[in-house]
């Protein structure tokens, strides 16, 4: 709302006003206050009159002048009402009514010398004291608007005064905003405003100065800026060019550990299915013999009943010695096949979650019986992901892995405890050894690229990276670490059952 002369304005008159009422109340309570006592005062006076003028016509009981004298002073309204007694109560006279009389109402004894003769209950209209008031009241109403009335004028043209040397100043500042250098105002005479205004035209021409000199020093500051633009374009680019090699050695690196896994794995069941494989062959070959001689002795009619039977019992338990170890090469291949392709690729489907674990574990059995870890999978049956069992498998085996070559350290017979639970449609896998643990300086930085407690001793330090990224990334988990030194280790994985579908593709 409101400009300065009108705040001005409209202030005067809301004290005024408020001056105006407080005077008004006071003066009315001044002019009540001594009709009251003025009143009070003329009582006095009349009961003193009443005894001097009642006394003698009560000593001789002249009833008659006594009620005459009653109406007379009511008649001239010297009182709105009288009513007068004897010494012993008895009323003489009662003229005018006291109920309903707004009247102040006076009761005095009427004496003559020192005896009393009776008593005068009268009262005095006050009809004058509200006249009176009332007359006061609307002089200083008069009074106080016109006083209001003068303070207004005088503060319009106060106002307009002070706003003309506002406007001003406010006119300059508008000037200066615009871009206008060297603003200078009207600055005559020697009060506040005067002075205000000659501070503001010295304010202008410091900044007159200081923006052209400001301008000389952008021209020259431009011109470093492009030079130094130029230098940091052709950083960037080649920080942009250094990132684009970096990512893509970090992807062979990460490439490269994938492949050495799975060539780890490869040679470890190629070990493992030389056993089955070698009892096959040499069970098949001795089964072969048995055929041989047999059928030999057959043609030549020198079999016996007994030979026959030796015969055929020892190729059936040859046939079931090739055939166990065929069965379990085809287990090993088959349980290979799974995690190679699984390993290989990033597709999603549905998995039990118990027969995946069971698979890893066999493909990691050749490696395992070398350090002589054992592998405990506490993982109850029926629970089914939609997601990567691939990526999956590559966080467990990569664990599996650390734990063998950090957390035993060449120590023969760890145990490895791998346990699963679900709720809330989430998986939650705990990965525990009895391993040396770690400080809480190793927590910090396991799962930073690159870094291993094994540089120079084939650790490349990608390992608990990779499983990072594939658990907060493609799974869509989390996964966290606990450990104290010769505690073994602890890492939690949770992951939804449900993959999140952003991770398709």
């Amino acid at each position: 709302m409101h400009t300065l002369r009108q705040q001005l304005v409209l202030t005067t008159a809301v004290v005024f006003s408020i001056a105006t009422l407080v005077i008004l109340l006071a003066a009315r309570w001044i002019v009540v206050d001594a009709m009251a006592q003025e009143t009070a005062r003329a009582g006095e006076r009349s009961a003193s009159l009443l005894s001097a003028s009642l006394g003698p016509m009560l000593a001789v009981s002249d009833l008659a002048s006594i009620e005459e004298l009653a109406q007379t002073l009511v008649q001239r309204g010297d009182f709105s009402y009288i009513q007068i007694s004897d010494s012993r109560g008895v009323t003489l006279a009662s003229v005018g009514l006291a109920q309903g009389s707004d009247a102040q109402g006076f009761v005095r004894d009427l004496h003559m010398g020192s005896r009393n003769y009776g008593q005068a209950s009268f009262g005095i209209a006050r009809t004058g004291e509200r006249q009176a008031a009332a007359q006061v009241q609307w002089q200083l109403l008069a009074l106080c608007l016109g006083t209001l009335l003068l303070a207004a004028a005088s503060q319009v043209m106060v106002a307009r005064l002070l706003t003309q040397r506002l406007s001003a100043l406010h006119a300059g500042a508008d000037r200066m905003a615009a871009g206008e250098s060297d603003v200078q105002i009207e600055a005559s005479g020697s009060n506040e405003l005067a002075l205000l205004a000659g501070a503001f035209n010295q304010m202008s021409k410091a900044l007159s100065e200081r923006f052209k000199a400001q301008q000389a020093a952008e021209l020259s500051l431009q011109e470093a800026n492009e030079a130094l633009e130029l230098r940091v374009t052709q950083r960037t680019e080649h920080l942009e060019q250094a990132l684009t090699r970096l990512r893509y050695t970090q992807d062979e690196l990460v490439e490269a550990q994938k492949l050495a896994s799975l060539g780890a794995l490869v040679a470890g069941i190629s070990h493992e299915l030389n056993t089955p494989i070698g009892n096959a062959v040499t069970a098949a070959s001795s089964l072969q013999s048995l055929m041989q001689d047999t059928a030999l002795l057959v043609q030549q009619q020198q079999v016996s009943r007994r030979g026959l039977s030796d015969a055929l019992n020892n190729g059936e338990q040859m046939a079931a010695l090739v055939l166990r170890a065929t069965q379990r090469a085809a287990e090993l291949i088959s349980s290979f096949k799974r995690v190679a392709v699984d390993d290989s690729s990033q597709y999603r489907r549905k998995f039990d979650l118990c027969e995946v674990l069971e698979d890893l574990v066999l493909s990691f059995g050749p490696s395992l019986k070398r350090s002589q870890t054992r592998v405990e999978l506490r993982v109850p049956a029926g629970i089914e992901l939609d997601s990567y069992p691939g990526p999956l498998d590559q966080v467990l085996g990569n664990l599996i892995q650390n734990a063998e070559r950090h957390a035993f350290n060449g120590r023969l017979g760890g145990v490895i405890q791998i346990s699963a639970s679900q709720a809330d449609g989430r998986l939650d896998l705990q990965v525990r050894d009895d391993g040396h643990g770690m400080t809480a300086e190793l927590q910090s930085r396991i799962f930073e690229p690159f870094f291993t407690t094994r540089l120079g001793q084939g650790g490349s330090g990608l390992g608990l990276s990779i499983v990072r990224n594939l658990v907060s990334g493609l799974l869509g988990g989390q996964i966290s670490v606990r450990s104290e030194p010769g505690q073994g280790c602890c890492f939690s994985i949770n992951i939804p059952l449900v993959a999140p579908l952003k991770a398709q593709g």
